[in-house]
This record gives C-alpha cells, structure tokens and sequence, in this order.
C-alpha cells in the first residue's frame, strides 16, 4: 500500500529505474534451487541502500556485477537516484526485509518509509551476491481471499522437527467441529516460508484459509532450505530432494496424526510443482495417507522442464544473442545429465546443484511411483502454466490411464500458481488469490 503518495509515483520509479537497470539484467548460466542463507543477501541491499542514502556513489557502484557496470557509468546510477529520490524525499524509516527467488537471482525487498510515499527497494543480486539491478515497486499487504471467512478460522503455532531441524509452521482449523479432514502443504522449488510466499502473493495461505472456511484443516511450515540454506543437510555437497522436502513433508504427517482435532483416516498430502512431484514418493513412506493432491507437477524429466522454461523465458528477458549463448551453455550441461555424467562440478550442472541432487532426482520416477499406489489422487494443473506446462498433465493423465483413483482437473486461464494469468513472468508481478474454484474442488474431492 502506498501512503500518501498517488501510486503514479511508485509506477514513474518503478519505470525509470527498471527502464535503467532492467536493460542491463543479464541471467547467469546457473540457477541454484537452494539459496543461500537470506542473511548473506539482505545485509548487502542494505549496505547498498545505505550507500546510496548518504550519497556514498561509489561505494555503491562497487556493489553492482560486471555485467552491469560495463553498461551504465558510477555517474548514470547517481543521476537516476538523484531524480528519484527527488520525489521521495527524505528516508524516515527502513522497517521490513524479505528475500524472495527470482530464478536465477535472489532478490532483497527492503520496506522504505520516505516523506511522500512507503516503497519496496527490490534489489536483485546473483549467487556470488553482486547487485545485477534495483527498482522501487509498491509495498503491498496480503488481503485475505473473498471466499475466506476468516472470523470461523482459528490458527496456532506448531513446530516440525525432522531430527535436528526445527521448522516453524501453522496449523488453520474451523472453528466450529472437530475431527477434521487435514491437509499437508508441501512447496515448490527453492527456498520458500511456510506461505509458499512469491511476491505479493500467498498460495498456501490462500489454500489454508479457503479450505478451512469449507471444514478442513491445513499444516503449512517454513521449507528447511528457508530456514537453514546451505545448512539444510549435514553435508551441503550431499543434500538432495529428500532433506530439501520429502524427510520434512514425513515429519509434518506424524505430527498431525497425533494432533487430537484430525480424523486419522483423513490426512492428505497437497504437494505444488516440485512439491507435487515428491508426492508419490512421500506416500510412500507414510502408508496412513488417504490421498494426494497434485498441484502442477512436472511428470517429464526435470532436466527437460528447466529446457522449456529457459527457452520461453530468457527471449523475453534478454537480447538473442546473449538467449541463444546461455541456451547453447544449458544444453551442454542437460546433455551431461541425460549421459548421467553427475560427477562434475556445480558450475556444468543445470541449475548450479550438485551432482548428488541430480542422480537423486534422475533415479526417481514420479510418474511410476505415483501408478503403483492405490490411493486416491486429484491432479490440478493451470493452463496457463509455463514452468510445468499441459504437456505434463497430459503425460500424468496417460500414464495413469485406467487408474480409477486418480482424477484430474485443468483450469483455463491460470497460471503456475493456480490464479487468472497471461501465462507469461510478468504474472508474478501481480496480486491475486487461488481461483475459488479451486478451493472447492479440493474440498469436494476430499469430502467423497
């Protein structure tokens, strides 16, 4: 929300800004699914902030990566913040920091207070923590979904502990009843709190919220790689999809089977994207689960997805010559997966992870794991979606062929995160909710 400022104002520096920096906003050739710690990013878009404030110019410019100084001048970037900064007046208060991915970036919003308006300074920074570009863009809050009724909702604080790791996460129940139906939420790729927080927008509380106005309850947590980073297996050179989410997602089912306020014979797992493809092999180990539900999950090999993603996004992003080289330096390093040459470094790897994480996740299938269980699974998948594409849901619905427990549904019009989108990046720019209907049938399914 913006205070006492028209919103032009964000959207003139959100322009001048993005008009300057976005142009020089070159995508590395990895993209590290586990960030680093959010400690190691946002001290330095403070420093840079504070720099910048105290018209320490230089210094800030010594902030920037390469590939942005050999385009705009230590002059450029002063003349740009001077203009804004005009307009903003004076820096009353910097409150809040999050850090959100933007494959293959991190990116810092740092909340400003300034005299004539409250902004989010994003500043975006690549593996090595090199500023890469920084904008100003509006300081929104979540509003609930219309179909919430918050006032029949009740929450507390839980805690999933997978031996060591301690995950902070919340439990949403209605308030009139007992013995619910519950579902599990399980993220994405990357780091991600217990919201499945991207941008302005909060999937999973939309779905924690939506469900228990409809009777069910949900456990949400804060993913292991949010909370520990680089920390989140003993050796982070071994850590692969089942510390980043499978041993966390277990923990959270024997939790809520001992919770008194759950119908034990009704616990469900609800994975999204990455999340949905570690679905089936999570049953696996928690027999006492009485569903899946599989929200854009990729049935195609993972190596072919990350492909189809870059292909799409980075013409949009950057000019073809430079698209057409990092494309060349990602086939290169798919052809070493598909030959399973896992024993090289991270640097000629698809997305900077570890040789270990792909022979994990090569080992497994999702597809055949997912056929040889007998209970029920709902498959959800927007139509709109670019990362995981109806190329996936149409695998999984033929794989499945035959397999009265399993259901499917599509949504035209939605994106990957199951909201009214173009189907292209700019989507996650924009705020939104889970569409209702898929609320209800979700609700609908688990209540047959």
């Amino acid at each position: 929300m913006i205070i006492n400022c028209p919103f032009r104002l964000a959207r003139k520096a959100k322009a001048f800004l993005a008009m300057t920096f976005l142009n020089i906003f070159l995508l590395g050739t990895t993209c590290p699914l586990f960030a680093q710690p959010t400690d190691n990013y946002i001290p330095t878009a403070k420093k840079f902030l504070a720099f910048m404030e105290a018209g320490k110019f230089h210094d800030a410019y010594s902030l920037f990566d390469s590939s942005v100084t050999k385009m705009i001048t230590e002059g450029q970037n002063e003349a740009g913040w001077k203009k804004i900064h005009a307009k903003l007046g004076a820096l009353k208060k910097q409150t809040r920091s999050r850090v959100e991915e933007i494959k293959p970036y991190e990116a810092v919003f740092l909340t400003c207070i300034y005299d004539s308006a409250q902004l989010d300074l994003k500043v975006v920074m690549n593996p090595q923590y090199r500023i890469v570009g920084y904008f100003f863009v509006p300081s929104e809050k979540y509003s609930p979904p219309s179909y919430a009724d918050t006032a029949g909702i009740t929450e507390r604080k839980v805690e999933v502990k997978t031996g060591s790791y301690v995950l902070s996460g919340i439990l949403t129940l209605p308030k009139k009843g007992d013995h619910f139906p519950v579902v599990v939420l399980v993220h994405g790729s990357g780091p991600s709190d217990r919201d499945e927080t991207i941008g302005l927008n909060k999937p999973f509380k939309d779905l924690a919220l939506g469900l228990a106005t409809k009777g069910i309850a949900t456990l949400r947590y804060d993913k292991r790689t949010f909370v520990y980073g680089v920390k989140s297996a003993p050796n982070p050179k071994l850590l692969t999809l089942k510390e980043e989410t499978v041993d966390d997602a277990v923990s959270a089912l024997h939790l809520v089977q001992s919770l008194k306020e759950v119908d034990q014979k009704k616990i469900y797992v609800l994975g999204h994207s990455l999340g949905a493809v570690a679905a089936p092999r999570i049953a696996k180990e928690t027999p006492f689960v009485a569903g899946l539900i599989l929200m854009a999950g990729n049935a195609r090999a993972f190596e072919d997805v990350v492909t189809d993603q870059m292909a799409y996004v980075l013409p949009q992003q950057i000019p073809k010559k430079q698209s057409d080289s990092l494309l060349g330096i990602l086939a290169k390093q798919v052809d070493r997966i598909k030959h399973g040459d896992f024993n090289d470094s991270t640097e000629h790897l698809p997305l900077g992870l570890s040789g270990v994480y792909w022979k994990d996740i090569k080992n497994y299938d999702q597809t055949g794991t997912a056929k040889s269980l007998g209970m029920p699974m709902l498959f959800l998948q927007g139509e709109k979606d670019y990362q995981v594409t109806m190329k996936d849901f149409d695998i999984w619905k033929k794989t499945l062929a035959g397999k009265k427990n399993a259901e499917f549904i599509s949504y035209p019009g939605f994106f990957h995160l199951f909201m009214p989108g173009d189907g292209k990046p700019g989507d996650y720019e924009k705020s939104g909710h889970i569409g209702e209907k898929v609320i209800s049938d979700i609700s609908a399914w688990i209540k047959k």
